[in-house]
């Protein structure tokens, strides 16, 4: 089999001149599309779940029911000499990079995901010209910023009833902003337009690791519950899911726009995926074929500035140069803490300075930026809860002038991937914060004194599921 799927050689062919476009929700063509993805998700549901375009299928292709395992699933539906059984277990579980895989795998395989749902619900609908519409709840319209579309929230509606899902959080399903209990305004996504590197550099995140600590998972950890998007074991089961993932894309395609080089080598680049195209048929492909939007015959309607706008694609100048100084140089261990058990009231670490460093954690030189690294997180069970990072001095509270950003467990479960054991399901998931500023105002406030150590305070965004036990492993505060 070529490893450019065929079918999307041919659909990349025939539309080089007239791509097809993909539309926000919001808009007449978005509210279009979306009329037609409901109808597709009533009529996939009604497929047989042996069936490779069915709503399960689909859904599995993400990752399995977290109520079972793959294998149970597999022997459940299918019989030992069944074509569909060995597609099955090349599909099924493969969602990157939720499990301990490579960070870098993360856009593309969901490129690739989405691509192929996008196909087969033009198949199932018969609407040739379907695209994908993206939920845009990063736009500066509060109307829409953080709010579920009301066409998702209308249970008992005969054309939009499809869509609705119970158990999202009660934000979601009341149309409120889902990030309004937040003390920070989790929607920005402006530091993370401006990334320098697709990969991570050190101490500093890519573009790629980047969104999937922040923006995507935060969408999952607040419009779901752990048996919907609030769990990569039934996110896909969402209708929801594929709008969130459109809108991921399309960031994706915006930051190239913008002047981000996507990687050109690594063995990362060679790693094969199998899915089904529109027709049903086992089609494979491999991450390098899936990192420019255009050649992939789609493109959208309105794409993301380095500025975090959407008034227009600037110069990818406006990233900072302070951030792109930092990302050419070796990361330097300065100090740590502790590890740190989360919950509902604040947790603290202090952060101990290594000897011959600067109590302020500051590079006395200027030339280098100070990082605060949390990684080896782990949880038991979901959170369904955002946690806020803040870096004061000893005894200082969770206040916003020294919040420095949030993290979230949607990716810190173990899972059963079908291949591996437990122990080997879990990758470090890795965070950077830039504290520099937050440590300058300290300094500036003479908060920090001798005998008087930094801190690490993090505080729960929401209400934390109780004992969900989630556990911060390793801090580190990196110069770079």
């Amino acid at each position: 089999m070529s490893t450019v799927p065929i079918g999307l050689w041919l659909a990349s062919k025939a539309h080089a001149n007239t791509p097809f476009i993909r539309y926000d929700i919001a808009s007449p063509e978005g509210q279009s599309m979306l009329a037609t993805l409901s109808t597709a998700v009533k009529q996939m549901k009604s497929l047989s779940d042996a069936n490779p375009r069915s709503w399960r299928w689909q859904w599995y292709t993400h990752f399995v029911s977290g109520s079972t395992t793959k294998q149970a699933e597999i022997d459940r539906l299918f019989s030992a000499t069944s074509w569909r059984r060995v597609l099955a277990e090349e599909m099924w579980n493969t969602c990157q990079s939720h499990a301990g895989q490579n960070y870098n795998h993360f856009l593309p395989w969901h490129r690739m995901y989405v691509l192929y749902f996008e196909q087969i619900v033009r198949e199932v609908t018969g609407r040739a010209d379907f695209t994908l519409p993206y939920w845009n709840y990063t736009s500066a319209d509060p109307a829409k910023r953080g709010v579920v579309p009301a066409q998702f929230r209308l249970r008992y509606d005969s054309t939009w009833a499809p869509l609705y899902r119970s158990n999202r959080s009660t934000l979601a399903n009341s149309g409120q902003p889902i990030h309004q209990n937040e003390p920070t305004d989790v929607m920005d996504v402006r530091g993370l337009m401006a990334s320098e590197s697709y990969s991570n550099i050190g101490s500093v995140n890519g573009f790629c690791r980047g969104v999937d600590s922040s923006i995507h998972g935060r969408i999952h950890v607040l419009t779901g519950n752990s048996t919907n998007m609030g769990k990569i074991s039934y996110a896909a089961l969402d209708p929801l899911f594929w709008v969130h993932h459109a809108n991921i894309d399309r960031m994706w395609a915006s930051w190239n726009a913008n002047g981000g080089v996507n990687p050109t080598s690594g063995t990362w680049l060679d790693r094969e995926f199998v899915f089904v195209d529109g027709g049903g048929q086992r089609v494979s492909g491999r991450l390098r074929d899936f990192l420019d939007a255009s050649s992939l015959g789609y493109s959208y309607d309105r794409l993301i500035g380095p500025d975090g706008s959407e008034d227009g694609v600037s110069t990818f100048a406006a990233a900072s140069s302070a951030r792109r100084n930092s990302v050419g140089r070796n990361p330097e261990r300065i100090g740590s803490g502790k590890p740190m058990e989360l919950g509902a009231q604040p947790a603290r670490t202090t952060l101990t300075i290594d000897d011959g460093r600067p109590e302020t954690a500051l590079d006395p030189t200027g030339q280098k930026r100070t990082y605060l690294v949390v990684k080896d997180l782990h949880t038991w069970q979901q959170p369904e809860a955002l946690f806020h990072l803040y870096v004061t001095a000893r005894g200082g509270g969770p206040v916003r002038d020294y919040h420095v950003g949030d993290i979230h467990f949607f990716d810190a479960e173990f899972h059963d991937h079908g291949s591996s054991p437990l122990d080997e399901a879990l990758g470090e998931n890795f965070n950077s914060f830039d504290i520099t500023e937050v440590l300058k105002r300290l300094v500036a406030r003479k908060a920090i004194k001798p005998g008087v150590p930094l801190e690490l305070v993090v505080a729960a965004g929401g209400r934390p599921t109780p004992g969900a036990k989630p556990l911060i492993g390793t801090v580190q505060l990196v110069w770079q």
